[in-house]
């Protein structure tokens, strides 16, 4: 069985979070693997494009740098 994490995001936060578009709970996932807030953010709307099909090469690029540690820490400030 998955252990349940506590992200310490109130129901209300959470769904002003879906109401603008963002799951903030995806958003603190991110963030505990040392991802900034912003492209965090950055990372849903590109996976959202992937999943869609509108992806271009550059989205998928910048996804994986940013979610490669060593590639985010010498490409993105």
């Amino acid at each position: 069985m998955a252990e349940i994490e506590d992200w310490g995001v109130t129901v209300e936060e959470y769904l002003e979070g879906l109401a603008q578009g963002i799951d903030i709970l995806e958003v603190k996932r991110l963030e505990t693997k040392g991802i900034p807030r912003h492209l965090a953010i950055e990372t849903i709307e590109i996976e959202k494009k992937i999943i869609n099909g509108t992806a271009t090469d550059e989205d998928i690029v910048r996804g994986l740098i940013i979610m490669t540690p060593s590639l985010r820490d010498k490409h993105i400030i």
